[in-house]
């Protein structure tokens, strides 16, 4: 989703609430999967327009950890954890745990540049 400006996030999510416009035709009018537009409206929805003003995070090794533990371990659904952590993607979580079953069960922290 980082080929949308907070505004353009902010649109989406008015649309969605004020005008009853849905995902395929926000998805076509932003150029956006219709599964990131449905994340963003939860996102907000749960977190509120504040969390679009959320610089890039980094995100610790134990952040990682727990964030992966509650899917793999608690059974929780990728997205759900997501959400309820206020990730800018749901992809984020789900490239996490894919890093860390290919790196035998060890959370891998890349250096920026890498």
């Amino acid at each position: 989703m980082s080929k949308l400006t907070k505004q353009d996030k902010i649109h989406i999510f008015e649309e969605w609430t004020l005008e009853d416009k849905r995902g395929t035709y926000l998805s076509k009018k932003y150029g956006v999967n219709i599964a990131n537009i449905n994340y963003l409206v939860s996102l907000i929805k749960m977190h509120g327009l504040s969390i679009l003003d959320k610089p890039y995070a980094h995100y610790s090794k134990e952040f990682k950890e727990q964030a992966i533990k509650r899917v793999l371990l608690g059974n929780e659904a990728i997205n759900a954890v997501a959400l309820d952590l206020g990730l800018a993607s749901r992809g984020m979580l789900g490239n996490w745990v894919r890093s860390c079953k290919e790196n035998g069960y060890n959370v891998v922290i890349k250096k920026n540049g890498l």
